[in-house]
């Protein structure tokens, strides 16, 4: 089996970069060939979190473009929000929070710890598989 692609870059979390990084992770789907829904789910997906970030420093977003889809992790990220964000919103019903979100456009996602109390959230999305 070969090595699945690796695909890495950094943004500035201000607002005005989400539409480059937008069209950057729709190349990567692309690339991947992902259909036109689930490219759009992993756009939003990939979006949402950013929105999730604040809009201080840099994120790093890498990409391992695997046979059946694409893994993707975001971080290190210094919102501890995102991690109390993506906890279950059973007790809100009809909100659109971010796990709800997530849990609608991608296959899977989790959170990991990284240096100096920052955090990792990765994400999971099968080729063919719009949600």
């Amino acid at each position: 089996m070969p090595e699945p692609d690796q695909i890495s870059f950094e943004a500035p979390l201000e607002a005005a970069f989400g539409p480059v990084v937008r069209l950057i992770v729709g190349g990567i789907a692309e690339r991947a060939d992902f259909g036109f829904e689930a490219m759009d789910d992993l756009q939003l997906a990939v979006e949402r979190l950013l929105v999730e970030a604040g809009s201080d420093g840099n994120v790093k977003l890498s990409f391992e473009l695997r046979g059946d889809g694409i893994r993707t992790r975001v971080g290190p990220l210094r919102e501890r929000g995102i991690a109390e964000a993506l906890q279950d919103s059973e007790d809100k019903p009809g909100t659109l929070d971010l796990q709800r979100i997530l849990s609608t456009v991608v296959d899977s996602y989790g959170v990991e710890q990284a240096a100096d109390g920052h955090i990792v959230v990765r994400l999971e999305k099968l080729r063919g598989v719009a949600l």
